[in-house]
């Protein structure tokens, strides 16, 4: 993970570093001050940085949520109950061995789903466009794409709470046999799209 992440200046810094200017949860940045990466030239400016709209985090919170309580009301149904054998030195230990097993996977499954949603990036720059997509603590893709090799940009916003809430996704078609772009869930696809559409505009 952390050689994906990298300051402009320092060998051993994150790829990105929003530490001043650009909130850290931002999911719409336009001409992001204080944020860079490891191949990004002396010339190359910021236009766009994106990620995941914050709101599509609810569905794995509220299963944490869900997760945390889950043994505390089995507990309570279960001190309830006339289960004498519950009560013994041997089964208390094990229980306590358990629950604390089960809440370090808890904590685990809410890292790694943070960390999904923080780490997948999509930056538009005055030259290129990179994606950045995270699935593991060890495992990251990074794909880029010149804007000029860029013909067509799109985005689509289905459903009324994504409109309601105005987050869609976008497409970034590119030419010949190169790789498509997209960024999925993104805060205001619309002025996404015509940020990059005029980006590739001036190429």
């Amino acid at each position: 993970m952390a050689d994906i992440f990298v300051a402009p200046k320092g060998k051993n810094k994150p790829l990105l570093n929003s530490k001043s200017h650009m909130p850290i949860l931002s999911s719409f940045c336009e001409n992001p001050k204080g944020v860079s990466f490891q191949t990004q030239k002396s010339d190359e400016f910021i236009a766009l940085f994106l990620r995941s709209h914050f709101l599509t985090n609810l569905s794995w919170i509220a299963i944490a949520i869900a997760l945390v309580f889950l043994p505390i009301v089995l507990g309570a149904f279960l001190s309830n109950a006339s289960f004498s054998f519950l009560s013994t030195p041997q089964i208390i230990h094990f229980t306590i061995v358990f629950v604390l097993f089960y809440y370090l996977i808890v904590f685990s499954y809410v890292f790694l789903s943070f960390l999904g949603w923080f780490y997948n990036v999509f930056i538009v720059t005055t030259e290129r466009i990179l994606d950045i997509d995270y699935s593991d603590i060890v495992v990251h893709n990074m794909a880029e794409t010149k804007l000029s090799h860029i013909e067509d940009v799109k985005y689509t916003q289905s459903g009324f709470i994504p409109s309601f809430i105005n987050y869609g996704d976008l497409f970034a078609q590119t030419a010949g046999t190169e790789e498509n772009f997209e960024a999925l869930s993104i805060p205001k696809p619309r002025q996404a799209t015509d940020i990059i559409t005029e980006l590739t505009g001036k190429k």
